[in-house]
């Protein structure tokens, strides 16, 4: 019973999100859907900051450098659009990079540091380029949609599976709770909603042969559960369950963002290709 008020947690909380984001999308000029993103990029800064256990004087350093970063277009106010999508490119390779090479490497040995300079560099990337790839796709509005509804229904069907049919751990030392099946489960339900959008959705994967569209469902999915897993590894190597408490059933803003931000840039560059 637990598992399933859980559930339906999780759901209501997503179906709120969703709902707020789409009203945001579509009415606010972007530079103003900029400014109010900096709201919860600074909470998440927060939350990343008490996994490392660092005290105000260091948190405060981090969350303005981040929101400094973020800051940029703003410097050049007549073209927030052009500046955005320019800067969105660069932070996207470096933050796709990070997430290709280091992040596999520190999962998979488990390595960890509490030198803050490394940590502040590795928050940087995992946070800002999330509030870059937000602004500059507020201009393709359904293809944001498209992109962060694939995400929540890979997390969702990889929860219905897991908790249902989850029998084999993917990786007990680092998330005790992911299973191949939960994997699995949110590759077929992202392998639907892509269908769907592939056949009555004609300007959706239009550019894409069937072997390369599985291809990029299979990614999609790969890429979700890594982002899912390096905030695991954060949370395990600190010692803590969640980053906060902030939202039901997800627990903070860094457990509900964890596949985002390992996806939103690889999805940005990908849209940058095709479309």
């Amino acid at each position: 019973m637990r598992q399933y008020a859980d559930f339906i947690s999780r759901v209501v909380t997503s179906v709120i999100l969703i709902s707020v984001l789409v009203l945001a999308i579509f009415s606010f000029p972007q530079w103003l859907w900029g400014l109010l993103l900096l709201i919860p990029l600074a909470m998440t800064a927060c939350e990343y900051s008490r996994l490392f256990g660092w005290g105000r004087q260091r948190t405060v350093i981090f969350i303005l450098l981040c929101v400094a970063i973020c800051a940029l277009p703003f410097l050049f106010f007549a073209s927030f659009g052009g500046v955005s999508n320019a800067v969105a490119t660069l932070m996207c390779w470096f933050a796709v990079l990070f997430w290709m090479f280091l992040v596999p490497f520190l999962i998979r040995y488990r390595l960890s540091t509490r030198s803050y300079v490394p940590n502040v560099l590795m928050g940087v990337l995992v946070i800002v380029p999330v509030w870059y790839v937000l602004v500059a796709l507020q201009l393709q509005p359904y293809g944001l949609i498209f992109v962060l509804s694939g995400v929540w229904l890979v997390d969702i069907g990889g929860y219905v599976f897991g908790k249902s049919v989850g029998k084999t751990k993917l990786l007990p030392s680092i998330s005790p709770g992911k299973t191949i099946e939960g994997v699995l489960g949110g590759l077929f339900v992202l392998t639907v909603y892509a269908l769907f959008l592939r056949l009555f959705y004609e300007d959706v994967f239009l550019e894409l042969g069937w072997i390369l569209f599985g291809v990029l469902i299979l990614s999609f999915t790969m890429i979700c559960v890594v982002g899912d897993l390096f905030e695991s590894y954060l949370k395990r190597v600190s010692g803590v369950k969640d980053s906060g408490a902030i939202l039901p059933g997800h627990g903070g803003l860094l457990d509900r963002v964890d596949s985002m931000t390992a996806l939103l840039p690889f999805s940005f560059l990908v849209m940058q290709v095709f479309y």
